[in-house]
């Protein structure tokens, strides 16, 4: 009696591993899954990994991201993957202990905005870094390194320093 209880739990166990191993059928579709394509990605590898995020090291000012440039897409193509703004827009746009949005103008004159993440780890570095506190109350320039991926027009900030 014993060894049906064993079989049985076995068997059991064993549909229960193949299924979580079947692709789950879409809802509501009544073509079969064979006669649809794939979706592709340019982007990803051939092995189907996703694509490798490279970190860089970005040198330059913070700036206040509110006024340094506006969040609207540009009228510039798709392909040309350009900063936010320019020099010119992001002059006189020092940050305070108020600030909430970040951005960093690099030494070659181009802005870019940070993720909300990066928002927050450059607020919490103004709070926590006696000079850079100084430096955003008395509205001078801060200047930082920050470790980040460039998704965009985004930074996607890993670090600040």
């Amino acid at each position: 009696m014993r060894i049906h209880y064993y079989l049985g739990a076995m068997v059991l166990l064993a549909g229960v591993v193949w299924a979580q191993n079947q692709p789950a059928p879409a809802a509501g579709n009544a073509a079969p899954a064979a006669s649809k394509p794939a979706p592709t990605n340019a982007s990803a590898p051939a092995n189907g990994s996703l694509p490798e995020l490279k970190t860089e090291t970005y040198k330059g000012t913070l700036v206040d991201a509110s006024c340094a440039g506006s969040g609207a897409p540009s009228s510039a193509p798709a392909a040309a993957k350009s900063p936010v703004s320019t020099a010119n827009q992001s002059a006189g746009c020092t940050v305070s202990s108020n600030t909430k949005e970040f951005a960093l103008k690099t030494n070659s004159g181009q802005t870019y905005r940070f993720d909300s993440v990066g928002n927050q780890r450059a607020e919490q570095a103004i709070k926590n870094r006696k000079k850079w506190n100084d430096l955003a109350t008395a509205g001078k320039p801060i200047r930082a390194t920050v470790s980040a991926n460039l998704s965009g027009d985004r930074l996607t900030v890993v670090s600040i320093n």
